[in-house]
């Protein structure tokens, strides 16, 4: 059998090489043994940091948000001094702007406004 597009293109050969391709998958140590049952408790934020860590990568954005989380305690800390504040905030902002592009939509955040700072530090913990 042979495509209209490509005439050189065996599509029959290529259905055979994907039910080799599967029956190779099911020579795999973990091929049918249940998921462990960890997956399946806490939220999906834990499971997969938890599951990053173990394998030893932690993606960019996780420590994008231990930074920010560092820094909107020390804006906590500056409240004294508007200017600053806003300065600091602004930067916290950009890299908020930095985390979300990175991470999976589920896990983005606000960006932090003067008002809502103390809320927000709740939220990153």
């Amino acid at each position: 059998m042979q495509r209209k597009d490509d005439p050189n293109k065996d599509l029959m050969g290529d259905i055979t090489k994907d039910f080799n391709l599967d029956e190779d998958i099911k020579h795999n140590p973990g091929f049918g043994k249940p998921l462990p049952s960890r997956l399946f408790k806490g939220d999906v934020y834990s499971n997969f940091v938890n599951t990053a860590r173990e394998q030893g990568f932690l993606p960019p954005f996780v420590n994008l948000q231990k930074e920010i989380k560092e820094q909107l305690k020390h804006v906590l800390s500056l409240m004294e001094n508007e200017r600053d504040v806003q300065k600091e905030i602004e930067e916290i902002n950009t890299k908020i702007r930095k985390y979300n592009l990175a991470c999976p939509p589920q896990m983005q955040k606000r960006l932090i406004a003067l008002e809502t700072i103390k809320q927000q530090v709740k939220l990153w913990d």
